[in-house]
């Protein structure tokens, strides 16, 4: 008998990739009662392109393809071409490379919404606190109403309700990153990848670009990553300017002599500015309730900052892992028990190299020739080592990877005695 019956009612709090990728596959395996509960009026996205990678990257392609999205996906996958690696101007590595499907977040959730049974999704329906009970739980939302479910999934994201009731002293914090981003609809970048990290001893800044598809054609981004000491928003509609866009266009020029003029084309194209603080939660104890009742996934168990691209991937991969799980011979304790000891440590990794890339990334000084020294071996460990099946390998991979970056912060701690800032000051612009 599979740890839940077929009829049991669960309720997915969060329409977002993860909420809609487990919806989906409960419902390809034949779980009746699936109903997805999302905040927002509407479908609601924020952001560019998703990378779905293979599963020897430790991508959710596998997911996909599950999903019957393989065919589908190829209306989305850019040609082989060079991704261009940069140091203040000078040539890292210029190498050919398979990009794979790159899509547009909000074609990727309309696809996996259009699947769906028709009702599935309720919208407006926001949750204000839940009670976990013997036999159910009970939740209860803005609107006034509630009503009870066997299981209840929290992928409402990083101000997840559910999350911050399960665990108060878990909140999130700001890691000292922002990003801006910019995309234009049409064709603008010769290179399909482009990486190119611009410091000097006090300032450094990431800027790249990378071309993805959506359902209406090709959307080029071009993106920067800086740190600051002040917290910045998070919100979904957090806005920057184009002002500020063009200091670091400027601080570019001044480091490296130039600045290519279809990065200025693109973001004289684009419709808006994002700029995001990226937050981060400290790792939580467990994932799953006291009762058993209610399970994290997605960023509501493990918000990670957006520089290895595997925030959405690893809640679709969550999602995967909790419906095999409800499809085997055991208790639901023990179904959600599996899942939390498969995907905890992965996504604990993750959380912590993305956090480690984009302070790698954003260096200065000292920190920042370090990066550059180690950047291919960091990127091969990431690659080649860390998502090998061989658990041998991975443990090597691990090991050479702490120390590496105890390098890094021994060149940041440098930097500190120095007196090297590290803080990108962008002058906002009413």
């Amino acid at each position: 008998m599979p740890s839940l019956p077929k009829q049991s009612r669960i309720a997915i709090v969060g329409g977002g990739v993860g909420g809609l990728t487990l919806a989906n596959l409960l419902q390809q395996e034949g779980f009746e009662e699936i109903t997805v509960l999302e905040k927002w009026q509407e479908v609601k996205t924020r952001g560019g392109h998703i990378s779905i990678m293979p599963e020897s990257w430790g991508g959710a392609l596998p997911v996909m393809e599950v999903l019957g999205f393989k065919e589908r996906l190829a209306a989305f996958t850019a040609p082989s071409s060079n991704l261009k690696a940069l140091s203040n101007g000078r040539v890292l590595g210029d190498h050919k490379m398979t990009m794979g499907p790159r899509i547009m977040r909000e074609t990727l959730q309309h696809m996996l919404l259009e699947k769906l049974a028709p009702g599935t999704v309720h919208f407006g329906k926001a949750v204000s606190r839940f009670e976990e009970q013997e036999d159910d739980v009970k939740l209860f939302f803005d609107d006034g109403t509630d009503d009870s479910f066997d299981l209840v999934v929290a992928s409402d994201g990083i101000n997840s309700t559910i999350a911050a009731q399960l665990f108060p002293d878990s909140g999130k914090k700001f890691s000292g990153f922002v990003a801006y981003i910019c995309l234009a609809h049409g064709e603008f970048l010769s290179n399909t990848m482009y990486d190119h990290h611009v410091f000097d001893g006090s300032r450094g800044v990431r800027f790249g670009s990378i071309t993805g598809y959506g359902s209406d054609g090709r959307w080029d981004m071009v993106g920067f990553n800086v740190r600051s000491d002040i917290p910045v928003s998070s919100d979904w509609d957090a806005e920057g300017t184009k002002e500020e866009i063009e200091q670091l266009f400027e601080f570019i020029k001044e480091h490296t002599g130039d600045c290519p003029d279809e990065f200025r084309k693109l973001v004289a194209s684009s419709e808006r500015v994002m700029r995001w603080g990226i937050y981060e939660h400290e790792p939580k104890p467990t994932w799953i309730s006291s009762r058993g009742k209610v399970v994290l996934l997605g960023d509501a168990a493990h918000a990670m900052a957006p520089y290895l691209g595997q925030g959405a991937q690893s809640a679709m991969l969550d999602a995967h892992a909790l419906a095999k799980e409800f499809l085997k011979n055991q208790q639901l304790a023990e179904a959600l028990q599996a899942y939390e000891a498969e995907r905890k440590p992965i996504c604990e990794r993750i959380v912590s190299l993305a956090n480690f890339r984009g302070l790698s990334i954003t260096s200065s000084g000292i920190a920042a020739r370090y990066h550059t020294l180690t950047r291919d071996w960091m990127q091969k460990l990431q690659f080649e080592f860390l998502h090998h099946p061989n658990t041998y390998v991975r443990n090597l991979g691990n090991v050479f990877r702490c120390i590496l970056e105890f390098g890094h912060h021994a060149a940041e701690r440098m930097n500190m005695f120095f007196g090297m800032g590290n803080f990108m000051t962008i002058k906002r612009i009413p």
